[in-house]
C-alpha cells in the first residue's frame, strides 16, 4: 500500500498556491512556538515576524512556480522537491537576517537556521501538496464508487422494478412515437427510397425528441451529484482514523528533533523525539483498546483521540523536561499541540484516498443518504438519460445509417436484415430495454456490436473477468456503447479497437478508431459528465494521426 501511495506521488505530484493555503497557519505560527521564551520579544511581535516571514515565502515559492511554468520538464516531483528546496533555504536566510536586524541573538548558526527551515517547508508545504492531490484522487474514486453502488441499489430498490413514474411516462410516449414513424414508413418499404425516409425520420427522432429529453433528465437529474465537501472529508478520515502510526510518530518525532537540533544539545533533542514517539504510541494504543471494546462508540473515541493527543504529548513531554531539569516552554507546547492532529487527518484522509474500490464501497454502503429512495429515484433520472443517450439513441443512429446504406446499394438479404431489425426495435418494450439497462452486459454487449455490422470493423479485447464484477460491468458496456457511437456518429470511423484490462484496483478501457477529429464544443455533454461520474482517474481523448484513443479508468 505504502509503495502504491509513494509511486502514485512521485508521479502525480504537483505544487500549487493552494497547497500553500494549507501552509500558511504553521508558517505563520513557527516562530512564535518555537522563540517565545527564547527572543525578549511579546508573542505579538513575534505573529507579526511570522506574517512577514511568510509573506516573502510565498513571493519566492510564486515565483519559482511561474518560472518553472515556462520550462518543460518531464518529472514534476523532482522540479517540486528543488521548488521546495529553493523556498526553504530564502526562508531560513530571511529570518537570519531579520533576527540580526531586530537585535535578537540568532538561537543557531545560519546553516541550522536554513536546515530548520527547508525541513519545515518540505514537511508542512510537501504535505499540503499531498494532501490536494489525495483529494484530487479521494473526488475520483468517491464519485466512481458511489455510482456504481447506487447501481446496486437501484436494482434492490422498489423504485428499480416499477420505475420512476416520470421516466417510464416519457419513454412510453417515446416508444409509441418511435413505432408510429416506423410503421408509417414500413409499409410502403418497397418502394423507392423508403429506406432513405425512414432513415431522415430515425434521425430527426433522435436530435429532436431524444437529445432533449435526455438533456432534461439529465438537468432534473441533478440531485447533489456524486462530489466530495470538505467537510465530508473531513467526517470520514475522522470516523475511519485509519492511519499509519509509525510514519506518522516519525515524521512528528522527526520534526521535533529537527527543529530543536540546533536549539538545544543533539542528545536532549533526540531524546525528546524519542519520548514524544513514545508518548504518541501510548496515547494511540489507548485508542486502539478503547476501540476494541467500544466498538460503538468509535467516532467519540476518535474525536476525543484527536483532541487531547497532541495536548497529552506535548505536555508530557514539557513536564518530563522540567522534571529533568532542562529547558521547557508550557506555553509553546500548547500551542504546538494542533499540529499533531492536523498531521494525524491528513494521514488518514491520505489513506482513505488510496483504499481499495471494496474498502470504498463498504464504507459509501453505510451512508445513510444513499439509502433515501427520494434520493435514489433522481440518480434514477439520470440513468434514464443516460439510458436515453447512450443506449437508445445509438441504438437509433445504427439503424439510421444501415438505412443509409441500403438506400445507396440496395440488396435484397441486406435490406430484408435491416428491416428485421426495425421490426425487431418497435417490437421491443422500451420499458423493458429501461429496466435492463444496468443488467446482462454480456447480452447487451453482443447486442451493441451487432447493430453496428456493416457499419463498421469492431474488435473487442476485454478482460473476461469483467463480467462477474456487477456494477462495472455494466458500466463498462455502458461506456463502448457511448464511444462506439461517437466515433461512427461524430468521427465517421470505420474501424475501431476496443481493449480492457485490469490495472491495479481499476479496469482500464481504451477505445481507438480511425475517424476524424472533432470540434471541441466548450459546454460539455452529458457523455463527458457521465464518463467523469464512473472515472476513477483523469480521463483522456488523444488526437493522433490515425484517428482517436478514448482511455478511461473504472
Amino acid at each position: 500500500m505504502l509503495r502504491r501511495i509513494l509511486l502514485y506521488l512521485t508521479t502525480n505530484f504537483q505544487l500549487s498556491i493552494k497547497a500553500f493555503y494549507f501552509y500558511i497557519p504553521t508558517s505563520i505560527f513557527a516562530i512564535p512556538l518555537i522563540f517565545w521564551g527564547v527572543f525578549p520579544a511579546s508573542f505579538t511581535e513575534l505573529v507579526l515576524l511570522g506574517l512577514v516571514t511568510t509573506l516573502m515565502t510565498f513571493g519566492v515559492y510564486w515565483s519559482l512556480l511561474q518560472l518553472f511554468k515556462g520550462i518543460k520538464y518531464r518529472n514534476h516531483f523532482s522540479a517540486g522537491i528543488f521548488i521546495l528546496l529553493i523556498t526553504g533555504i530564502a526562508r531560513g536566510i530571511f529570518m537570519f537576517i531579520s533576527f540580526d536586524y531586530l537585535g535578537y541573538q540568532n538561537p543557531s548558526p545560519l546553516l541550522g537556521r536554513v536546515f530548520n527551515s527547508v525541513w519545515n517547508v518540505y514537511i508542512w508545504l510537501g504535505l499540503g501538496s499531498i494532501f490536494i492531490e489525495s483529494k484530487r484522487r479521494f473526488t475520483r474514486s468517491y464519485r466512481a464508487a458511489l455510482t456504481q453502488i447506487l447501481i446496486l441499489k437501484l436494482r434492490d430498490s422498489s423504485i428499480s422494478q416499477t420505475g420512476y413514474a416520470y421516466i417510464s411516462d416519457q419513454i412510453l410516449q417515446m416508444q409509441m412515437r418511435l413505432k408510429g414513424i416506423v410503421e408509417e414508413n414500413a409499409s410502403t418499404v418497397n418502394a423507392l427510397g423508403t429506406e432513405q425516409i425512414l432513415a431522415d425520420s430515425l434521425r430527426r427522432e433522435v436530435e429532436l425528441e431524444l437529445k432533449p429529453l435526455s438533456q432534461r433528465l439529465w438537468v432534473k437529474s441533478a440531485y447533489d451529484p456524486p462530489s466530495v465537501r470538505f467537510i465530508s472529508v473531513l467526517k470520514t478520515s475522522i470516523t475511519q482514523l485509519n492511519f499509519r502510526f509509525h510514519l506518522a510518530a516519525t515524521i512528528y518525532a522527526g520534526s521535533y528533533v529537527l527543529n530543536t537540533i540546533f536549539l538545544l544539545k543533539p542528545g536532549i533533542s533526540i531524546a525528546y523525539g524519542i519520548l514524544v514517539y513514545f508518548q504518541f504510541y501510548l496515547v494511540n494504543r489507548l485508542r486502539e483498546v478503547l476501540i476494541a471494546n467500544f466498538e460503538g462508540r468509535r467516532n467519540f473515541i476518535n474525536l476525543l483521540f484527536l483532541l487531547l493527543v497532541g495536548l497529552i504529548v506535548g505536555l508530557g513531554t514539557t513536564l518530563i523536561f522540567e522534571l529533568l531539569g532542562l529547558i521547557y516552554f508550557y506555553s509553546a507546547a500548547i500551542l504546538i499541540a494542533p499540529t499533531l492532529p492536523v498531521l494525524i487527518v491528513a494521514a488518514s484522509f491520505i489513506e482513505l484516498a488510496f483504499s481499495d474500490r471494496k474498502t470504498l464501497m463498504e464504507i459509501l454502503s453505510k451512508e445513510s443518504r444513499v439509502q433515501n429512495e427520494d434520493f435514489l429515484a433522481k440518480v434514477n433520472r439520470g440513468n434514464a438519460a443516460s439510458f436515453l443517450h447512450n443506449s437508445l439513441q445509438s441504438e437509433l443512429t445504427a439503424l439510421a445509417l444501415q438505412l443509409d446504406s441500403v438506400a445507396k446499394n440496395p440488396e435484397a438479404d441486406q435490406s430484408k436484415y435491416v428491416m428485421e431489425r426495425v421490426e425487431s426495435f418497435i417490437t421491443r418494450s422500451r420499458s423493458e430495454d429501461f429496466e435492463n439497462f444496468l443488467e446482462s452486459p454480456e447480452i447487451r454487449l453482443r447486442r451493441i456490436l451487432e447493430s453496428w455490422e456493416g457499419i463498421a470493423t469492431i474488435s473487442l479485447n476485454l478482460d473476461e473477468k469483467i463480467y462477474n464484477d456487477g456494477a462495472r460491468a455494466s458500466l463498462t458496456v455502458q461506456l463502448i456503447q457511448e464511444s462506439i457511437s461517437n466515433a461512427i456518429r461524430s468521427g465517421r470511423a470505420n474501424e475501431i479497437s476496443i481493449s480492457g484490462e485490469f490495472f491495479g484496483d481499476s479496469f482500464k478501457i481504451t477505445v481507438s478508431d480511425n475517424g476524424k477529429a472533432v470540434t471541441t464544443n466548450r459546454k460539455r455533454g452529458i457523455g463527458s459528465e457521465w464518463i467523469d461520474s464512473i472515472a476513477t482517474a483523469d480521463w483522456a481523448l488523444e488526437e493522433t494521426d490515425k484517428g482517436r484513443t478514448l482511455k478511461v479508468e473504472i
